[in-house]
């Protein structure tokens, strides 16, 4: 009994030692390294919890809309991706100073890296760029194509702004970056220079006389017929001193252009070209298919094996064995070898006609086929043939067929037809068209003025009042206008139906007449009907005749 008096103390201490001891080992070894040597929590293996890490960045004002996005959607991006936050506050005027937050250094290092690759992108920037306005066609090109290939090269989008900025001027906005820019500028430069190069061409090869077009020179010596009045009326002679305007030709005034007068069929059908760079256009395009089809391994691979109407081809003219471009307009019987056929062929670009054998026509070579067509028909506006019975237009092809060709051929001089003499011209009314396209639905015929420089160099001769004083033709009792349906008087501004109080508009629309009429012209058919002219609905009988007219003189 004694001896366990000293042994109780002792394994009271020992039990007391081993319990301090495990309570010192659990509180010191709370904490201890994972695998990868960070410290985790002993009971949950987790980490224990860290500060948050931030760091700050100062970013232009012009480059913060690439770190925010379109709709933010670029910095949503950044933080959902790293899990760090962003925020933004003023530094001075020309900066922002960007916040960013997270649990981890990791994580907002990458944050950074994000958010400075957004800044590093190219910006996207607008700028604009003064041209004149004469060099705008050159800069959009035919249906926008030229317009289009600049984007395409510069990767940049570029267009024009609606309005002019001033008469001269216009302006085009370029949007991109700032080598796309660059490279936009540099290529509307271009097609600046190349406008102006043109222009200056232009001028120089008006200085040279072009070749007239015609198979027979019209006579500056034809007689004046006399009008069978009785001798009520004083016929003035070709010798007669013309009609001078008051107007100077050195001031045009508003709807005014000069002109070549390519075609005459009669003054209430003629055919002409505006002035301009498409003039020097057309040339080119007339010395290359001359040369491309003049060389025989060409024309074989082009050679026509069905001819249709209206197809579209490349054929030389007989009266200076050049090649140009025409369409079939009729396909008729070979009146000396029985079982073959001619083609009546209309030139798209002068407005002429001529009869060839089908084996002389060739297809036309795609790239030819690129500039517009240059003819567009109009007739002598104001005037009528001094011997018309009837106080009503003829129906029969625009009323060419009521002129006498002794009026024709002073037309033709006052004109100078196909030699290539600049005239003014202005357009007063429209007219419906008499001769439907194959296939393509009409547009109406401009009615002009037509005006020659007096011998004086300043003053304009109106041709049309010229013929009214030398008897050859009267002053018009009906108006042309009065043939449009409402939608055409609408499309030409003209909804009115006042020739007199819409010529503003009328001016305004030889945009359309050059599209309309220049590009898809045959109105010179071979099949041509004939009537009379009724105030009511009724049913006419037609009798279809078959008609061709020299581009000067004489019916062939």
């Amino acid at each position: 009994m004694k001896a366990s008096g000293p042994a109780l103390p002792l394994i009271l201490g020992l039990s007391l030692l081993g319990a301090s001891g495990a309570y010192l080992y659990m509180l010191f070894k709370k904490r201890r390294s994972n695998s990868t040597g960070d410290l985790v929590d002993f009971f949950t293996g987790k980490p224990p919890k860290q500060d948050p890490v931030a760091t700050e960045l100062i970013i232009s004002n012009s480059l913060i809309p690439l770190v925010i996005g379109r709709k933010g959607y670029t910095l949503k991006h950044i933080q959902q991706s790293t899990g760090a936050v962003i925020s933004f506050s003023d530094h001075d005027g020309s900066s922002q100073l960007c916040s960013i937050q997270g649990p981890t250094a990791a994580v907002v290092e990458k944050a950074k890296e994000m958010i400075l690759k957004e800044t590093a992108r190219p910006l996207t920037i607008t700028e604009e760029v003064i041209v004149p306005q004469a060099a705008c066609g050159k800069i959009i090109g035919r249906c926008g194509d030229e317009l289009q290939e600049i984007c395409r090269k510069s990767m940049a989008k570029v267009w024009l702004e609606g309005r002019a900025r001033s008469e001269s001027e216009r302006r085009v906005m370029i949007t991109g970056t700032e080598s796309q820019i660059k490279l936009a500028k540099e290529l509307i430069a271009q097609k600046v220079q190349e406008d102006s190069e043109s222009r200056k061409l232009l001028l120089d090869a008006s200085l040279q006389t072009r070749e007239p077009r015609i198979r027979t020179p019209p006579s500056s010596s034809a007689p004046t017929p006399t009008p069978n009045d009785g001798g009520k009326k004083t016929v003035a002679t070709s010798s007669s001193k013309p009609l001078v305007g008051k107007q100077s030709s050195a001031n045009f005034g508003t709807g005014q252009m000069e002109i070549f007068v390519s075609t005459i069929v009669s003054p209430s059908k003629f055919y002409v070209q505006l002035v301009g760079p498409q003039s020097l256009e057309l040339d080119l395009l007339v010395q290359n298919m001359s040369v491309y089809y003049n060389q025989n391994q060409n024309r074989e691979l082009h050679q026509l094996r069905k001819p249709y109407l209206g197809q579209i081809v490349a054929a030389e003219f007989n009266a200076d064995n050049k090649w140009y471009r025409a369409e079939i307009s009729a396909i008729l019987p070979n009146e000396y070898k029985p079982g073959e056929v001619v083609l009546d062929l209309f030139f798209l670009d002068y407005g002429d006609n001529q009869y060839t054998n089908p084996t002389e026509v060739y297809e036309l070579k795609p790239e030819f086929l690129a500039p517009r067509f240059q003819a567009i028909e109009c007739f002598l506006a104001k005037v009528e043939p001094a011997q018309q019975s009837s106080p009503m237009p003829s129906s029969s092809a625009g009323g060419e067929d009521e002129w006498d060709p002794m009026v024709v051929s002073r037309f033709e001089e006052l004109t100078h037809v196909a030699q290539w003499k600049k005239i003014i011209s202005k357009i007063v009314t429209y007219r419906n068209s008499k001769s439907p396209l194959h296939g393509r639905e009409s547009s109406p015929i401009p009615g002009v003025e037509l005006y020659d420089t007096a011998p004086n160099g300043t003053d304009l001769i109106n041709i049309g009042q010229e013929l009214i004083a030398e008897g050859l033709a009267r002053p018009a009792t009906y108006d042309r206008t009065d043939e449009l349906s409402r939608s055409q008087l609408f499309r030409l501004g003209l909804a009115n139906g006042s020739s007199g109080a819409a010529s503003s508009s009328q001016s305004s629309s030889i945009d359309k007449v050059d599209d309309t009429s220049a590009s898809s012209s045959t109105s010179v058919s071979t099949v041509v009907s004939s009537g009379k002219h009724v105030s009511e609905p009724v049913q006419i009988e037609q009798k279809q005749q078959v008609q061709y007219r020299s581009l000067a003189n004489g019916t062939h």
